[in-house]
């Protein structure tokens, strides 16, 4: 990882009001300790996507501070597949993440350990999202 990455993604994450605080530190309120899920997001995908991805948790009622590893790469993962949600609905998948209680979600996936706490989140939080943002009869046909 270069200076000037680190430094970049820092300089983004300013403007979105997170802090990156190193594993051995408690994290606080708006801190993370995921560098290297947020680098492996903005290498696979674009600082585009990490920022609205990091939108989903912060900028949303009772979530702010969900910013584990295992949430962020979840709700990726998702918005990666689902693109259509994110290109062409960005504000009602905003919307939704209001009704989804991330902590309660990652909570369940990390009691069902040993299974994969990304994989399990991202089942739980995709279930919730397609509730909401799909039509019923759009859910019948796929």
């Amino acid at each position: 990882m270069s200076t000037s990455r680190k430094g970049k993604l820092d300089a983004l994450l300013d403007g979105l009001g997170i802090k990156l605080v190193p594993v051995n530190r408690r994290r606080r309120a708006a801190q993370s300790h995921a560098r290297a899920t947020m680098h492996e997001i903005c290498n696979q995908y674009d600082e585009g996507h990490l920022t609205f991805v990091l939108r989903c948790i912060k900028q949303t009622k009772n979530n702010r501070d969900e910013l584990w590893s295992e949430t962020i790469g979840a709700i990726s993962d998702i918005l990666a597949q689902r693109q259509d949600w994110a290109m062409e609905r960005a504000g009602a998948v905003l919307e939704a993440f209001d009704q989804i209680p991330l902590g309660v979600l990652r909570g369940e996936a990390v009691a069902r350990r040993p299974w994969p706490v990304r994989a399990t989140l991202r089942t739980l939080i995709y279930k919730r999202l397609e509730a909401i943002l799909d039509e019923p009869e759009q859910r019948l046909a796929v």
